[in-house]
């Protein structure tokens, strides 16, 4: 890829992407009041948890998918670093997978005891969770093969894929009001046809695939240590929220608002992000010999994407008792605090994420890393004031978490203001 197709390849992430949160708007509007009007508020929060875990793949797949990238975007000779990190990845798989088979046979409970759930749905639930944090981390790796080889545009059609899956079957099941054990099994069926599909269109890939050899294998570690701190960072943040709202608190309702408000808040982040995306492979690749006009680029990316959140909150607030009765099918304040409170964080995080990503693509892991730990222990400080002094409710959960999306999202904004990233 020559330099002057970056902002085309940019566009054509932008496009398939728009196309693709599109589609995927169109079916959760669709799909999601329905589901919730057939099964209710309480068991859309039982089916949503099964997806906890599987937030976790960036922590667990200790860095390998940012690292394929890094490798991928060095001018050095590689192929030994990238087949070691496949292998690994395997390992990982299967190690996980076992494990997840070793929680259903022996009834091993990870959610706690609150949970308002039957016994065999529990078990389910803990298993099924386990199976797709392992398929995940096969499918982060994929996702980051594609994206290493400026293919941006194929994994959002996976995305669209996978979600098309659950968005449509859940909905035919809750049509049919069949037992809520079937909506779990929904996901790791979107995850296996998501994994045959990134495949597919993988198959130069493996040419490149060497034997690896101790050396190699020690450059993945040491690459991957960094990115593992930063993916560990990044995908146990939300997650560790939920799992303090299902152990803690167990009403599914709850966990049902907080999930539908995430997800809610997720979706109109993701437009934005297909802009900011590109920018860690860009970087990667590109950093050491354009990096002053990358910095102007990030720059004015970060100022159209700044103006676009605002623009999309000021909607927001305008719509909002019509979104909430929509998607919610009531409207309390409880629930416009938590989607508001959400939303918030979420359009930080939105209009800074660019820099981010050019940061992790220049080598500066570090600092990325140190910032999002900075904001995640803001949100277990805040957390366990609340609990101490028993303001611990579904609101101020929200609260805490919104303010460290806050605190991180607004230190990148700022660091946007720099003249020049050569000091950073």
């Amino acid at each position: 890829m020559e330099f002057n197709q970056i902002k085309k390849y940019i566009f054509k992430n932008l496009y398939t992407g728009l196309f693709k949160t599109s589609l995927t708007l169109l079916m959760a509007g669709v799909a999601i009041p329905l589901i919730i009007k057939n099964i209710g508020v309480g068991n859309y929060g039982i089916i949503s948890i099964v997806l906890v875990f599987s937030s976790l793949t960036g922590m667990l797949d200790l860095g390998l998918s940012r690292s394929l990238i890094f490798f991928k975007g060095d001018s050095k000779e590689n192929s030994k670093e990238i087949s070691a990190i496949y292998i690994i990845n395997l390992f990982l798989f299967i190690t996980i997978l076992f494990f997840g088979i070793a929680i259903f046979i022996f009834n091993i409970n990870l959610l706690g005891r609150n949970l308002e759930v039957n016994s065999r749905t529990l078990r389910w639930l803990n298993f099924i969770s386990i199976t797709l944090l392992s398929l995940g981390i096969v499918n982060n790796l994929l996702r980051s093969s594609l994206e290493a080889n400026f293919k941006l545009h194929l994994v959002n059609w996976g995305y669209l894929i996978q979600s098309a899956i659950i968005n449509i079957g859940w909905l035919l099941l809750a049509i049919l009001k069949t037992n809520i054990i079937l909506f779990l099994f929904l996901p790791i069926v979107s995850s296996l046809i998501t994994i045959i599909y990134y495949l597919f269109h993988l198959p130069h890939i493996y040419s490149t695939i060497r034997k690896p050899d101790k050396a190699s294998f020690k450059n993945v570690f040491e690459t991957t240590l960094q990115f593992f701190k930063v993916g560990t960072l990044n995908s146990i943040h939300l997650p560790l929220i939920k799992y303090i709202l299902i152990f803690f608190i167990g009403n599914v309702s709850a966990i049902g608002i907080f999930e539908l408000a995430t997800k809610l808040a997720g979706l109109a982040n993701m437009v934005l992000s297909y802009i900011s995306k590109p920018f860690f492979s860009i970087a990667s690749k590109y950093q050491e010999t354009n990096n002053d006009y990358l910095w102007k680029l990030i720059k004015k990316v970060t100022k159209f994407l700044t103006l676009t959140s605002i623009a999309g909150y000021l909607v927001f607030i305008i719509l909002n008792k019509y979104i909430i009765l929509y998607f919610f099918k009531e409207y309390s304040t409880e629930i416009f605090q938590v989607l508001n409170l959400v939303v918030i964080g979420n359009l930080f995080i939105a209009s800074s994420e660019s820099i981010q990503k050019f940061l992790l693509g220049s080598g500066k892991v570090k600092l990325v890393a140190k910032i999002k730990f900075m904001g995640i222990i803001a949100n277990c400080i805040i957390l366990f004031l609340l609990f101490s002094f028993h303001m611990f409710n579904l609101t101020t959960i929200a609260l805490s978490y919104s303010i460290s999306l806050v605190f991180i999202g607004f230190y990148w904004l700022m660091l946007s203001l720099k003249k020049s990233n050569l000091t950073i």
